[in-house]
């Protein structure tokens, strides 16, 4: 009787050991939805802008991430000066890497490509000349994983055609 008391003891104590091992690692997320707010430094002009990005995670080191970088500044007075550039937006896609660092720190590199729209003056009183320009895109950033759902960090990237350097603060939702 006592074998069969250890013995079922030792299978009970296995079984929880295996539950926690499994239920530790929850179900891996592969989307992920992020904001950022920062800014864009095109031609020595600086601008807030706003970026909404969808990224989906092939494992832990790849991804690939669809997004859109809009300016803030959302009312703009007169013509610009001859030579003057304002950035509009940009849209494209990235492939990302990710080096994990600690169990909660990692950084990203991305390459890519966007489409870039700016605008530039003409010397004209009343309109600005409309530039729509492909561009190559870097990136790196640094994130914190808050939890299963959340990551926090910054990121700086540029558009490589125009000369641009974008920093902002990045939030990112896992789904």
């Amino acid at each position: 009787m006592n074998k069969i008391r250890t013995l079922c003891a030792a299978v009970l104590a296995g079984a929880t050991f295996a539950a926690a091992a499994q239920s530790a690692g929850a179900a891996p997320t592969h989307w992920r939805f992020g904001v950022q707010f920062g800014t864009v430094q095109d031609h020595h002009n600086t601008e807030p802008t706003g970026q909404v990005s969808v990224a989906y995670e092939f494992d832990r080191t790849w991804s690939a991430e669809a997004l859109a970088n809009i300016s803030l500044l959302f009312m703009r007075e007169g013509a610009l000066q001859p030579g003057d550039h304002e950035f509009n937006y940009a849209v494209g896609a990235r492939a990302l890497a990710t080096l994990p660092l600690s169990e909660r720190w990692r950084l990203v590199g991305g390459l890519g490509l966007v489409k870039f729209s700016e605008d530039m003056g003409s010397g004209a009183r009343d309109h600005n000349d409309h530039l729509d320009k492909i561009s190559p895109m870097v990136s790196l950033a640094a994130m914190y994983r808050l939890g299963r759902r959340w990551s926090l960090g910054a990121e700086v990237s540029s558009y490589t055609q125009v000369h641009s350097l974008n920093a902002g603060l990045r939030a990112e939702f896992h789904f």
